[in-house]
């Protein structure tokens, strides 16, 4: 589950109607409009808290840095830390192996909007240069992989 909203009742719901266990639990990306269940979702279903090394963040959390894979058997998610948004911003490339051994898409948190790129005026000054490396950084991944940005168009 990642970035997941305060109402935890839909994804309890879809784990036992679907006979699902919960294993890790990913915040993006931190700051105060940012809203998360993720401890609430984490007591309730015994998954791991995932963050990125950096985030500002107290234990207990399974912190993650840029290049490093969480395994869930057919699926692979490589760690990306696209700071600018915020400075502990990571995307999540994710490959489903039963698909090919290629990425199938990307989460990207804010970094990406539909038709915009996340406010980089959140976070200390030099943000906006970090959500340009960023940016460039996402623009390598394949033509053909999906992108899912964490918000809709511009400011919500």
């Amino acid at each position: 589950m990642v970035d997941p909203l305060p109402h935890l009742t839909p994804y309890l719901e879809c784990l036992h109607d679907n006979g699902l266990r919960l294993v890790y639990v990913i915040d993006t990306h931190t700051h105060a409009d940012h809203l998360s269940g993720a401890r609430p979702l984490v007591e309730a279903t015994g998954a791991r808290y995932v963050r990125y090394a950096t985030a500002p963040v107290l234990d207990p959390v399974t912190r993650v840095s840029h290049g490093e894979h969480l395994d869930m058997g057919n699926v692979d998610v490589e760690i990306w830390h696209t700071p600018g948004h915020t400075p502990d911003h990571m995307s999540l490339v994710v490959t489903d192996r039963r698909r090919g051994p290629e990425p199938w898409f990307v989460l990207s948190g804010h970094a990406l909007m539909i038709g915009d790129a996340g406010r980089p005026d959140l976070a200390p000054e030099e943000s906006a240069a970090a959500l340009y490396q960023s940016l460039l950084k996402l623009m390598t991944l394949p033509d053909y992989l999906e992108i899912y940005p964490g918000a809709f168009s511009g400011s919500t």
